[in-house]
């Protein structure tokens, strides 16, 4: 079904009436216009605001987009889908209806939500890692609470000196005091605009608030100082690249760190910290590994070793010390404040906190233990947004452990991930599509890779 408007300038969006496919990366649903669109029958539509299977939606199309070999746009409200999901529902986040970039999905319910992203999920596996997973258990879960469920956020100050959400693709805000998150745990948002009114704070500067597992919250304040202008005689000035800028820290309120604990072991952890952001988060993934892990128990041999890269404060060196007793850990990640609180944390376990970049750190991982290199029996794998990558993953299977635990946070980075391991001779177990980021299209991948070697090789 098409119907498209008379023909606008290209400065002017046109309105496409569209019936929708399934989930793309990113937020937006697939659609394509009908025969009735003429020479542009087929074109792909990539609609922003709706749901797989909708019927007849109104799509405001984007400035400029018939000059694209794809369409983009967004349905124009939600009255304006002829044959509405069953999953549909009215948008809950006041600070995403103000328009702060933070819920982008906060108009499909948890059941629609987890649907979703496993299509996601399988798409991208297929498309990109080319990867199949018809034979694969894919298992999806749905985190508890969907709704008020963060812990932390990173605020931006206004020129005015007000701190609020970041709008998507502008450097402007949504103040707190306008509207907060329908993701915040009520510990984070109750009476957080009249603490922070009641502050003086640094336009330009970033503001971290968490609460902790107890209730207490802190918030601390960011600030990059302006870098200064140095000149010489018949040269431009220059200015000191960002690395070398000191930002400068100050606690607002609180002591500036949270506590969490996590299968009896508790961290203290400055604000701004990398942390979970979904409170049950840290013990649903530990508690994948310790599962995964100990179904290979009898597997496992004498004076073992895991590794944890990128382990921030070590919640998976833990887990994996509770799968594998007896093994010696290392946890790898660049030196910061998660690395000191993972060292005070797991003090008196079998942990070894290796502060420096993972590409660097493969030569003390393989003498963990001795003088003689060790190859792991299990690694777990939590990388950045950007994936772990070739060279790494060269790194990893070269040392060929038993087992691989892959904890992706972006879909196609993932799938990028699994084509490499899948090319080094592993094979994905077991799949977990996990909806830690209700609201939104963020979801996160739990992936068990077993070496995919006959026996005879062994």
């Amino acid at each position: 079904m098409t119907d498209i408007s008379p023909a606008e300038p290209d400065s002017t969006p046109a309105t496409v009436t569209v019936d929708l496919a399934g989930p793309a990366h990113g937020g937006s649903v697939l659609g394509r216009l009908g025969e009735d669109a003429g020479d542009r029958a087929g074109q792909v539509v990539f609609v922003r605001g709706a749901l797989p299977g909708e019927t007849g939606a109104r799509v405001l199309l984007d400035p400029g987009t018939g000059k694209k070999r794809y369409l983009t746009g967004r349905v124009e409200g939600p009255d304006a889908v002829a044959g509405p999901s069953p999953h549909r529902t009215a948008p809950a986040c006041p600070a995403a209806a103000a328009g702060a970039g933070c819920c982008d999905l906060d108009y499909v319910d948890q059941e629609g939500s987890a649907a979703w992203k496993h299509d996601v999920v399988v798409d991208q596996f297929t498309r990109i890692g080319h990867v199949d997973l018809t034979a694969v258990p894919v298992t999806t879960r749905s985190l508890r609470p969907f709704t008020g469920y963060r812990t932390r956020v990173r605020l931006g100050v206004d020129s005015e000196g007000r701190a609020g959400l970041r709008i998507s693709g502008s450097h402007s805000t949504v103040p707190v005091e306008r509207a907060v998150c329908a993701q915040w745990a009520p510990g984070l948002a109750d009476g957080l605009a009249e603490e922070l009114g009641g502050l003086t704070l640094t336009p330009g500067a970033e503001v971290c608030v968490a609460v902790g597992d107890d209730g207490r919250r802190s918030a601390v304040e960011l600030t990059k100082p302006a870098a200064k202008r140095r000149t010489t005689r018949g040269r431009r000035d220059r200015r000191p690249s960002a690395p070398h800028r000191r930002i400068v820290r100050r606690v607002l309120t609180g002591p500036g760190t949270v506590t969490h604990t996590v299968n009896a072991v508790t961290w203290t952890v400055p604000v701004e910290a990398f942390w979970q952001a979904h409170l049950q988060a840290p013990a649903f993934y530990s508690d994948w590994i310790t599962a995964t892990l100990s179904a290979a128990a009898p597997d496992v041999p004498e004076q073992a070793t895991a590794w944890d890269l990128y382990g921030g404060a070590g919640v998976f060196a833990a887990a994996l010390t509770e799968a594998l007793p007896g093994a010696q850990v290392a946890c790898v990640d660049v030196a910061s404040s998660a690395t000191t609180a993972g060292r005070d944390a797991l003090e008196g376990r079998p942990v070894s906190f290796i502060a420096g970049d993972v590409a660097a750190s493969f030569g003390k991982l393989d003498t963990l233990t001795g003088t003689e290199p060790r190859n792991p029996f299990a690694v777990v794998l939590d990388p950045p947004r950007t994936g772990a990558g070739r060279k790494i993953l060269t790194e990893v299977t070269t040392r060929a452990p038993e087992h691989i635990l892959h904890i992706g946070c972006d879909p196609a980075t993932a799938a990028r991930d699994a084509a490499d391991l899948c090319a080094a001779g592993y094979r994905p177990e077991s799949v977990v599509v996990a909806d830690a980021f209700g609201l939104t299209h963020h979801v996160e991948v739990l992936v068990h890779y077993v070496r995919d070697v006959a026996p005879g090789d062994r």
